[in-house]
């Protein structure tokens, strides 16, 4: 089973464009970049694929003293007889050689008329033990995510529910079926095996055989890039704490009940982020453009994939009990979804995600994802109660010039005009979670901004 992604179109984007590079896919082991890129091949009249942990492709990379001799002995490797037409080169696990690095540079430099696409899970902590360089502003970089809800009902066929999920205002028959597929999205997370696996057999039990198996790959990745095995022992430590935290913000001093300093959590956090487990969101505490993290405060917790985490904990039960999507796991469970989706969207809605908090002793106050978007400033609440229990985001649209607010829920898609104590107005979405993806359809273009979205 083959799933469509997202990144297949950012990918022919990259291949349209006129000041083309050699690009880097970055991501998470196991969240399908060789799959895309062998789907995006498909356009491409000669496909070369090299997999860089193979001791035979690597020597290539040793053996070749410049691109045009490189691409030679590749086309005799792979017994290529000739490349006519558009032809893609896919370098993957490229961390394990410096040299398939440095040709990166002269691909683009020398041999503009290829496409060159690298691909390495680890990259990041790779580079940093072994002190290698990038060629800086000769390479791109698309980052590769867990399978966001589109792609998971694409992936099960329903044609059906995407096309409705794009009509605006979305329809009341549909919404049980739409609250359905979700929790079950929810409940698996959207790591392709697992995906797979779940859509082949309906059985939870072999979903959980892949995420186990997912999990320990990862343990042992993590192993492999640190300096020692005390610094192991810590990072494996610090990583099976950090899911207990998921949707929290975090203190670094002692984290997860250990004795640790802040020092060695943040290190073994760095190099966690580094491989892609976990991101690190520091809050902004300010109300307008430009949005700053504040990089002194608390950071909130987010994994790279909700099922991973359900996994993890062991409630992926709670999804086939609770009344409520927001009961799971205190709300956190919700809130890691939501941010796992906003952080796949940023860089194609042109935005960059934050939380807001103000800490005062008489009125302390968090909103749980704030976006910068067409010049407004766009708080979003993870929220089941009424609204008005959202105290943290009226005392922050009361004081910012937003007109516009969102309340993402397990509820009827909806718009409302509301008012902060201090008689502010403003436009609030009511979205339901399951219409997150569709989130941008759903919001008033920049002309239309100082008008009521209602209307």
């Amino acid at each position: 089973m083959v799933f469509y992604r997202k990144v297949v179109s950012d990918m022919e984007a990259w291949s349209r464009s006129a000041y083309r590079k050699s690009l880097i896919l970055r991501g998470v082991r196991q969240v399908g970049k060789t799959t895309a890129v062998r789907m995006f091949a498909e356009q491409f009249d000669t496909y070369i694929e090299l997999n860089l942990e193979d001791e035979q492709d690597r020597e290539l990379f040793i053996t070749a003293t410049d691109v045009v001799t490189l691409m030679n002995l590749i086309k005799l490797r792979k017994n290529i007889s000739s490349t006519t037409g558009r032809v893609l080169l896919f370098i993957d696990e490229i961390q394990y050689s410096s040299n398939a690095m440095l040709s990166l540079r002269y691909f683009y430099e020398r041999m503009p008329e290829l496409f060159v696409i690298a691909a390495g899970s680890l990259l990041e902590a790779y580079l940093s033990k072994e002190r290698m360089e990038v060629s800086v502003g000769r390479i791109e970089y698309l980052w590769v995510y867990p399978l966001d809800f589109d792609e998971y009902l694409q992936a099960d066929h329903e044609a059906q529910l995407l096309d409705l999920m794009g009509s605006v205002p979305f329809p009341d028959y549909a919404e049980k079926y739409l609250h359905d597929q979700f929790n079950t999205f929810c409940t698996i997370g959207g790591m392709p095996e697992a995906v797979k696996v779940w859509i082949e057999t309906q059985d939870i039990g072999k979903v959980r055989s892949v995420q186990s198996a997912i999990v320990q790959t990862y343990r042992d990745d993590v192993v492999k890039y640190t300096k020692s095995p005390d610094q192991s022992q810590v990072v494996l430590q610090i990583m099976h704490a950090a899911y207990f935290e998921i949707g929290r913000r975090i203190t670094f001093e002692g984290f997860g009940q250990t004795s640790f300093k802040s020092l060695t959590v943040k290190n073994a956090f760095n190099l966690l982020s580094q491989v892609s487990l976990f991101h690190l969101l520091y809050p902004s505490t300010s109300w307008n453009i430009p949005l700053m993290p504040n990089m002194r405060k608390k950071p909130k917790l987010l994994a790279y994939d909700l099922g991973i985490v359900n996994y993890i904990l062991g409630i992926q039960d709670k999804y086939y009990t609770e009344d409520s999507l927001h009961s799971i796991y205190k709300g956190n469970a919700m809130e890691q979804m939501v941010g796992q989706q906003l952080i796949s969207m940023q860089n194609r809605h042109d935005f960059r995600l934050h939380f807001w908090v103000r800490e005062a002793r008489s009125s302390s106050a968090e909103v749980d994802f704030l976006i910068s978007w067409q010049n407004r400033v766009i708080p979003i609440e993870v929220k089941a109660g009424k609204t008005g229990t959202m105290k943290s985001l009226f005392l922050f649209m009361q004081d910012s010039d937003s007109d516009i607010a969102v309340r993402l829920y397990d509820g009827k898609t909806k718009w409302e005009r509301t008012a902060c104590p201090n008689g502010k107005g403003f436009d609030l979405l009511h979205l339901n979670l399951g219409l997150l993806t569709r989130l941008f359809d759903h919001l008033p273009s920049q002309e239309l901004k100082g008008r009521n979205p209602i209307k």
